[in-house]
């Protein structure tokens, strides 16, 4: 199991050539090139711009094992929906210059995943949604990843594909060698369904790739493990269980939110500390 994490918060106040070079003397052995802040995705770099940062990670001995796309996926206003739709394009586009195996591209979720029909329209919307990828995801040689949700509708609720029966039924009705699952830890708590039976019914074949955080209930907080109630042993024999083959990515850049930029460095450190330990319950577990 190699170990990875998001170029995130360090890209903001590094710089990308900064933070691969942060990340890979922390250890890890991969990077996830976030896409979904702005002053990325609006930034107008193209190819060969992208083909010399894998160099350069390559270079340092690292690579880029995945990439997120902007989200949310789509809008009530239709022309919103369709510039978001170019912008993961242009983002499958940039994840495969940097040879990038997994996009997550999150399913659309613009109604109220708790108003009766809506699940069933959902469903509907993001079967055209994703089937519209596909020529991309064949073109530039990439695998579309789908995202467990959560939505706050006064409260913490279930969304798209955020129970195990539905994000089986999403993968599977694709049944498509473009699309798998990422799970999200995190969100997986956040709405009460245990991570270690999600891990287990998605299986090996459809799980695909991980983000790891911790959650304290409440919030979607984004932290890292053991620094809330996710129960970090149980997740990882359940990897085990079912000879999962991907990587464990944090997505734990809130970990790092306001804290003086001098440390951040440090910050990763600690978390690519904490991810050995998980790697290492991991294959004991095996």
């Amino acid at each position: 199991m190699k170990l990875s994490t998001t170029t995130g918060h360090l890209h903001e106040y590094f710089g990308l050539e900064k933070a691969i070079d942060i990340l890979a003397s922390s250890g890890y052995d991969a990077i996830d090139f976030s896409q979904f802040d702005k002053f990325v995705y609006e930034a107008d770099f193209g190819k060969d711009y992208y083909t010399e940062i894998r160099k350069l990670a390559e270079s340092k001995g690292v690579y880029f094992n995945q990439s997120h796309a902007p989200f949310g996926s789509s809008f009530k206003d239709e022309e919103k929906t369709k510039k978001r739709f170019d912008e993961i394009v242009t983002a499958i586009k940039r994840a495969s210059y940097l040879g990038v195996q997994n996009i997550i591209v999150h399913p659309c979720q613009h109604l109220g995943y708790d108003v009766e029909g809506n699940p069933e329209k959902l469903f509907e919307y993001n079967m055209e949604f994703y089937k519209k990828l596909i020529p991309y995801c064949e073109e530039y040689e990439i695998k579309v990843a789908l995202e467990n949700m959560w939505q706050r509708t006064g409260y913490i609720n279930h969304s798209t594909c955020s129970k195990p029966d539905e994000f089986i039924r999403y993968i599977d009705e694709l049944n498509n060698d473009c699309f798998v699952a990422c799970l999200d830890i995190g969100h997986a708590a956040l709405v009460r369904e245990d991570p270690d039976e999600f891990i287990k019914k998605l299986g090996n074949k459809r799980l695909k790739c991980l983000h790891v955080h911790d959650v304290d209930g409440v919030n979607d907080s984004h932290t890292l493990p053991f620094y809330g109630n996710i129960n970090w042993e149980k997740v990882m024999k359940a990897l085990a269980d079912i000879d999962y083959k991907g990587d464990l990515t944090f997505e734990a850049d809130s970990f790092m939110e306001e804290k003086p930029v001098e440390i951040l460095p440090d910050c990763e450190l600690l978390m690519a500390k904490t991810g050995r330990y998980l790697v290492d319950l991991f294959e004991k577990n095996k």
